[in-house]
């Protein structure tokens, strides 16, 4: 499995950062394909639960957010009006035109899936269309620290991993893996810092937050994995699993990226 997910890795790191390098319409339409692809398991992962959710809907959800990442100084109101609209609507197509088994669970559950996807998801658009050299910077930022507190994470869970984080939800993770994830991101933070120029202090800090906030992300899409009853969430990537397995933690730590930039940084 270490040698299928490093193959993987030597793919897929020069792929990405030729992408996020183009930036655009590029970048957002890889961002919004990683997306629909998740949003596709995420639905799959419901159905195995007994549940019937939208992914139409969800993809819906997500590309109205997405725009609005991409345009948020021209139409700064879309992110509402698809909040507003998107799940009254589908709540009545699950109702009336649908007619599921359970059409407020399924509903729940799609409008769910497009919350967590869409708006969390359009903080790589969002960062990416930063003045230079923040928007580059701010992704390769989120990537790296990401999975700099992955990696530690696994290793230091496999070497010293003695007490289980938490077994009901994922059995190998362990509290020495999260603790040695921590520690990966503050240090990776701060030298990651000093390059975009944020400084080595504010760097560690949203390190540490990603070490540790990005286990929670995992940990909120393995309880979908666990009652569905798999492993992973797909199998796209060989030793890596799905699209949303490589999300969970990303997608938590854009935003903590977001909302620094946005709120320190007044971007």
């Amino acid at each position: 499995m270490l040698r299928q997910r490093l193959l993987v890795a030597l793919i897929a790191i020069p792929l990405l950062a030729a992408l996020i390098h183009q930036g655009g319409w590029i970048w957002a339409a890889t961002v919004a394909l990683a997306l629909g692809l998740a949003a596709w398991e995420y639905t799959g992962l419901i159905r195995r639960i007994g549940f019937s959710p939208s992914p139409g809907w969800v993809g819906l959800m997500i590309l109205g957010f997405l725009i609005d990442g991409m345009f948020s100084a021209a139409s700064p109101r879309l992110a509402e009006l698809t909040l507003t609209l998107a799940p009254p609507f589908a709540l009545v197509w699950f109702w009336w035109i649908r007619r599921t088994e359970h059409p407020l669970i399924d509903w729940a559950f799609t409008a769910a899936g497009g919350l967590y996807l869409g708006w969390l998801g359009r903080s790589f658009v969002w960062l990416r269309n930063l003045p230079e050299p923040y928007g580059r910077g701010w992704v390769v930022f989120v990537l790296f620290v990401t999975w700099g507190a992955d990696t530690a994470a696994y290793f230091v869970g496999q070497r010293w991993g003695r007490h289980r984080l938490a077994p009901r939800l994922s059995p190998g993770k362990t509290w020495e893996g999260f603790l040695g994830g921590c520690i990966a991101g503050l240090l990776v933070g701060a030298l990651l810092g000093l390059l975009i120029g944020i400084g080595a202090g504010p760097g560690a800090l949203l390190g540490l937050l990603a070490g540790s906030l990005g286990t929670l992300g995992d940990l909120s899409i393995s309880v979908l994995k666990r009652r569905a009853g798999v492993k992973d969430s797909g199998n796209l990537f060989p030793g890596h699993g799905g699209v949303l397995d490589r999300l969970d933690s990303l997608l938590w730590n854009a935003m903590i990226a977001y909302l620094y930039a946005h709120w320190i940084q007044g971007f």
